[in-house]
């Protein structure tokens, strides 16, 4: 069965000049983006059968969406198409580690106006969930994927959640915040990043992942960039290191590591803390690929790829 996932669909406009701030670059690459459509990408490439739920607007680059979801094999049977919205544009510039500065322009954005009434999913007929970033932030797409989520819970399917903190974007970092917590009290899977923990919880990290309601056998992973990952399972924490590669560009970094955890949960469900080191461990070496390539899902590796990253990595 496929897995879906739900969010946020948009363009990246991704400065070719790197090191340089968005006031300082010249020039621009197109490329399909959004955090989960990252995740559909990176888990339709490991070799997973993947569906996506989210809205696309009725303009040019929602056609070049579509095409690139189609090429990529991702199931769009649960795309909802609405002409009057219109695509949301990001436009991203990278530091010399690679790491992205976005900005984005949202004119009655598609992403974001899926409602809760049009949306018809049977979870019967998926293995597992993935929702989160901004578009669990924003009305009316939160509540519709909200409301996805629990007749998932209900039915006993995994949830992989996570929230992709974008500051600009939150509306009410209140509501964002109680909604986190609530999430992640009931999920399977919680990912997130060391700025998405300080800006949920303004504390240091150690004190801040306790703080997090993680259900009896739920997974917890923090990326950490260039330290690796932090992995919490049935109260036990350790921190997975990273590979050391030359970095290019961190777009996609964290969703390419969301997709591997996914991937490797379903392949066989943790028992131990070693067994969710060793998603860890898996999940770094995705994103140690992505960051030495150019652009979200382009970045994205076969699973042939991160095998053979893996045992060269041994020798």
């Amino acid at each position: 069965m496929n897995v879906l996932c739900t969010g946020e669909i948009l363009i990246d406009f991704i400065s070719e000049d790197r090191g340089k701030n968005l006031s300082q670059s010249e020039l621009f690459r197109k490329k399909a983006g959004g955090s989960p459509l990252n995740v559909a990408v990176a888990l339709r490439r490991l070799g997973r059968e993947v569906s996506f739920l989210g809205k696309l607007g009725g303009d040019q680059f929602s056609e070049f969406l579509l095409e690139v979801m189609k090429k990529e094999g991702i199931d769009t049977t649960h795309i909802i198409f609405d002409s009057s919205c219109k695509t949301t544009l990001a436009f991203v510039a990278r530091d010399a580690q690679g790491n992205p500065d976005f900005v984005f322009f949202r004119e009655k954005p598609a992403d974001t106006n899926l409602r809760p009434e049009e949306v018809n999913i049977n979870p019967a007929q998926f293995s597992f969930l993935h929702i989160g970033s901004y578009s669990l932030a924003v009305e009316p797409s939160r509540s519709a994927y909200l409301k996805v989520m629990e007749t998932f819970l209900e039915e006993g399917k995994p949830v992989s959640y996570d929230p992709n903190v974008r500051p600009s974007l939150i509306e009410d970092r209140n509501t964002f915040v109680k909604d986190f917590l609530e999430i992640s009290s009931k999920v399977d899977i919680v990912k997130l990043s060391d700025k998405d923990l300080e800006y949920i919880f303004q504390e240091d990290l150690e004190t801040a992942v306790d703080r997090i309601p993680i259900k009896e056998n739920g997974l917890l992973f923090v990326t950490m960039g260039e330290r690796g990952c932090l992995v919490k399972f049935k109260g036990e924490k350790r921190v997975v290191s990273s590979f050391k590669v030359k970095p290019v560009d961190a777009t996609g970094c964290g969703d390419s590591f969301t997709a591997a955890v996914i991937h490797k949960y379903l392949e066989k469900t943790p028992e131990t803390i070693e067994d969710a080191v060793e998603i860890g461990k898996f999940a770094n070496a995705v994103a140690a690929i992505v960051i030495t390539r150019v652009g979200g899902v382009d970045a994205m590796p076969v699973l042939d790829e991160v095998e053979m990253f893996l045992s060269n990595q041994e020798r």
